[in-house]
């Protein structure tokens, strides 16, 4: 009801602020209920509840109305919202518990109050409408306190379950107590009758064991009656043991133990997409939540930062009971209770907390990581550390998800092209992406430095976050005196959710990631802060801790500062330099988009998986892992130094990007261009990369993509500054590209209008390529198959490539894949994109489909033609490639870089017109 009136109230004398005054016994009764529904219903509005202010001052916000016990206590100038059984001459009765009066300017409330058929009709609505929404008010807490204790006694029957289980366990192991001469006296019975010699007869169980046992076998289903025996010789030494059905790991159980922190989407629920990517069932659950059924459900549980409890015992009981995997997960070294010292772990301090209750803590966690069978984690220094306690032990870093990927590059999109320096308001923001007090002795050797670059650089603006509600630094500001001088180039930003942390980062232009060296908490920390900065488009400078000198390529991906004199000067050859700090971030985003994405974890979390289900599939994962484990590194991706002509950007979300690569192929580019406007997908993204033509196709290409800015979601045009060759401007096209799905396209081919559709829908999460049939054809038509070929197609019939199914061993004697596939984005920089070589140009597509096939990324054929392609003189496969001389270059290169192939047809052989 009050609520009603200050909505009537405020918009009448069109206010955005007021008061509401309250008798005392009312102020102290609703004013918290009060002030909280107005914050939910009417947020804009700002509304001071006081107790019974004496007179209204000018310098307060104008009093809306009073609520009181009676009128003679309030001011005749201001409706009065009257609670009590008897009712003022003139008021009008809105419920039987309070009545309205004293209407004061309110035009409405005037005519409210008044005694004509109009008012009457209108009061006695609100009468309804008041009575209407008290019952279903009525209605909805009774069935959330319904709800709550259903909630409560579910909890209760599943804690009680899991206790019967456990003691129902234990004591059908108990061994039966025989009573001896030694044991009392017994009263003498009756000399039993004589029986036949037999089995000694089983004592009956005592009736609370037999009571247990039927609990047992209502909380646990009786299994179906099995058949009966077959009667067979009694084994001997030598005689073979009937085959067990191998074990099998199905289903994964991530258990929580910290579920309401931000660790939790990192260390559960992305690993358990990842095991669901890899082919498993996964579920992710509270710790205090597990129940009999979750475990029985389980062939895996791992425990991330579950410390010890008897609740915690139950679970490993009967998780042993069960033959369940247990697998202890940590992202910190939290099961050495003696690094939980302040000057190891200065957040200790920071926080609030104390030495004792974070050792019990970490006392806690190793005990539950000394009874799992496993472990994982995310560096190599934390698998380190647990192998101390554990033999084996998985390395399964934190990772980002494609809807972290997604908004990321939409962020940077927003702000304009990504990979090109943008002017914008001319500042340089310096971010630190801290999300807990916990950081202060990582900041302090830097803060000096960083405060002496804000003083040399007018422009840089450094980065921090705040509680958004109290406005309170997340850095103890305090302990910096050195930032006070520079206080006006500080920018305070609220602290935001996990899912909106990208928009931040795509703020920063510098990212700074310090850490304590030397320090083994701080050594073990995961990658997270490089990763998720190179996502948004921002170049970081990190402290050399191990995780970060074995991701960054310093001067090349990031920075590694350590001294003071480091941080200033890595600080200031970014602030100077905005071509080199978009060229890094570049790179750094090409560098993780790989290895800390979902589809290689997907990887890694089969073969951990799959190694627990037996000596075999250890055997074979573990061989797997070792293997992947020898392969180089893959180079960065060859990104040639090109300028943007033409840039359109409706900032949707296309699925598929088309690349078209051109070098003086004016005579066929409006076919290609007109055949990738005709797709079917509605939703598409075209970039064209012209290597350095010379006869006009460039401005055509411009002048066409100007008239088809609606046909587009994105369209970029993109020259290269000097001829690259085709594996350098394929690789512009790929950096570009703001999709994981990128359709290659030369500029003398084309497309068949559902092409793009068909080759999207066949690939799945981890699908790295998928190519089509393509028709062959010239100036007179189709291209059919040479009458004297030896080959299994009818001669006659149209000429075709890519006509083989998928399998890499096909590549052993040369290539079976054309360059028109559609390829991810994460597969092009997992092996450093197409190579860049214009004295073996022309394989860069062969070779690419190699190195993919050496890493184990599957390719999927789609046995439709959904392209054409055209032979003609000028192509560059007659041109270039299939010339005797190159052609001896082309394979020297290839097979140097794969020793794995060996080439059936070495020799120049023309493509026939």
């Amino acid at each position: 009801m009050i609520l009603w009136l200050t909505m009537i109230l405020t918009e009448e004398k069109g206010l955005s602020a007021g008061r509401i005054a309250c008798s005392a016994p009312h102020h102290a009764q609703i004013r918290h209920a009060l002030r909280v529904a107005l914050e939910i219903h009417l947020p804009a509005l700002d509304i001071g509840i006081v107790s019974n202010p004496p007179h209204n001052d000018e310098t307060f916000p104008p009093l809306l109305l009073h609520v009181s016990d009676k009128t003679t206590e309030c001011s005749q100038a201001h409706p009065v919202l009257q609670f009590g059984p008897h009712l003022s001459e003139g008021s009008f009765a809105l419920t039987p518990e309070n009545a309205l009066t004293v209407a004061g300017d309110s035009p409405f409330l005037n005519f409210l109050l008044s005694d004509t058929p109009e008012s009457l009709g209108y009061r006695r609505n609100i009468r309804l409408l008041l009575d209407q929404d008290r019952k279903t008010r009525f209605l909805i807490s009774q069935t959330q306190a319904m709800q709550q204790t259903s909630l409560e006694k579910t909890q209760t029957i599943q804690d009680l379950r899991v206790s019967l289980r456990m003691l129902s366990s234990r004591n059908t192991h108990l061994p039966t107590q025989t009573p001896t001469q030694g044991q009392g006296n017994p009263e003498p019975e009756a000399a039993p009758l004589p029986v036949e010699a037999g089995p000694d007869p089983v004592p009956p169980r005592p009736l609370w064991l037999r009571a247990l046992g039927r609990l047992k076998r209502s909380v646990r289903p009786t299994p179906p009656p099995s058949a009966p025996p077959v009667q067979e010789t009694s084994p001997t030494e030598n005689s073979p043991t009937a085959p067990t059905t191998p074990f099998s790991v199905r289903r994964v159980l991530f258990v929580a133990g910290e579920p309401d922190t931000p660790g939790v989407l990192y260390r559960c629920s992305r690993n358990a997409a990842a095991a669901r990517d890899a082919g498993f069932e996964a579920r992710v659950q509270p710790c205090a939540s597990v129940g009999y059924d979750d475990i029985r459900w389980a062939d895996v549980m791992v425990f991330w930062r579950v410390e010890y409890s008897g609740h915690v015992s139950t679970i490993f009981e009967l998780a042993k009971e069960e033959n369940v995997i247990t697998v202890f997960d940590a992202d910190d070294i939290v099961f050495v209770p003696h690094y939980a010292r302040v000057d190891l772990i200065d957040g200790i301090r920071s926080i609030g907390a104390t030495e004792d209750r974070i050792e019990r803590c970490f006392t806690d966690m190793r005990r539950t990581f000394l009874r799992c069978d496993q472990g994982s984690t995310t560096t190599a220094e934390l698998v380190f550390a647990m192998h101390s306690l554990c033999p084996v032990v998985h390395l399964l870093p934190n990772v980002y998800d494609m809807a972290s990927l997604q908004r990321a590059r939409m962020a940077l999109r927003m702000r304009g092209e990504p990979g090109r320096v943008q002017t914008g308001d001319g500042l340089v923001r310096i971010g630190y992406a801290t999300g807990s007090r916990t950081h202060q002795r990582d900041f302090a050797p830097i803060c000096p430095s960083v405060a002496e670059v804000l003083h040399q650089r007018p422009e840089a603006r450094l980065v921090l976050f705040r509680e958004p509600d109290t406005h309170r630094p997340i850095l103890i500001m305090e302990e910096f005196p050195s930032l006070i001088p520079v206080q006006d180039q500080i920018e305070w930003r609220d602290m935001v959710p996990l899912n909106e942390l990208q928009d931040e980062f795509a703020r920063f232009d510098i990212s700074i990631a310090p850490l304590e060296t030397g320090n083994v908490f701080c050594e073990a920390k995961s990658e997270i802060k490089f990763f998720e900065a190179a996502l948004s488009g921002a170049a970081t400078i990190a402290s050399p801790t191990g995780p970060f000198r074995r991701i960054i390529h310093h001067g090349e991906t990031g920075l590694l500062a350590d001294s003071p004199t480091e941080w200033h000067d890595a600080l200031i050859a970014l602030i100077d330099s905005p071509e080199r700090r978009i060229r890094m971030a570049r790179d750094a985003y090409h560098s993780i988009l790989w290895p800390f994405g979902p589809q290689a974890q997907a990887r890694r979390m089969k073969l951990a998986l799959t190694s627990m289900s037996g000596d075999e599939a250890a055997a074979l994962a573990t061989e797997t892992r070792l293997a992947r484990d020898r392969l180089a590194p893959a180079p960065l991706p060859v990104i040639p130094p090109s300028r943007t002509l033409f840039h359109h950007d409706a900032l949707g979300e296309a699925p598929v990007t088309v690349v078209i690569t051109s070098y003086n192929y004016a005579a066929h580019l409006l076919d290609a261009l007109e055949s990738v406007a005709a797709q079917t997908l509605p939703l598409l993204d075209l970039i064209v990369v012209d290597d350095g033509s010379s006869d006009g196709s460039l401005a055509l290409a411009r002048t066409w993509m100007e008239r088809h800015c609606e046909r587009f979601n994105r369209l970029i045009l993109r020259q290269s500054i000097t001829n690259a060759g085709l594996g350098g401007a394929r690789n512009i096209g790929m950096d570009a590209a703001e999709t994981v799905h990128v359709m290659q396209l030369d500029a003398d081919n084309t497309l068949r209008p559902e092409a793009c559709e068909t080759l999207l829908a066949s690939m799945d999460d981890g699908t790295a390529y998928a190519y089509p049939l393509i028709a062959c054809f010239n100036e007179n038509g189709p291209v059919l198959m040479d009458m004297t070929a030896d080959t299994h197609h009818q001669p006659g019939t149209p000429e075709l490539l890519g006509d083989l199914p998928f399998n890499p061993l096909s590549l052993v004697s040369g290539n079976r894949i054309d360059a028109m596939a559609m390829v991810t984005k994460w597969a092009w920089a997992a092996v450093g994109g197409y190579y860049v070589s214009r004295e073996a140009m022309g394989w860069e597509d062969f070779d690419l489909w190699c190195s993919l096939a050496e890493r184990g990324l599957p390719g999927h054929h789609v046995p439709q033609i959904l392209a054409d392609y055209r032979q003609h003189e000028t192509s560059m496969t007659n041109a270039s490639t299939e010339k005797d001389a190159h052609k001896a270059r082309v394979v020297a290169f290839v097979q140097a870089r794969h020793p794995w192939i060996r080439l059936s047809a070495e020799r120049a052989k023309p493509r026939k017109n």
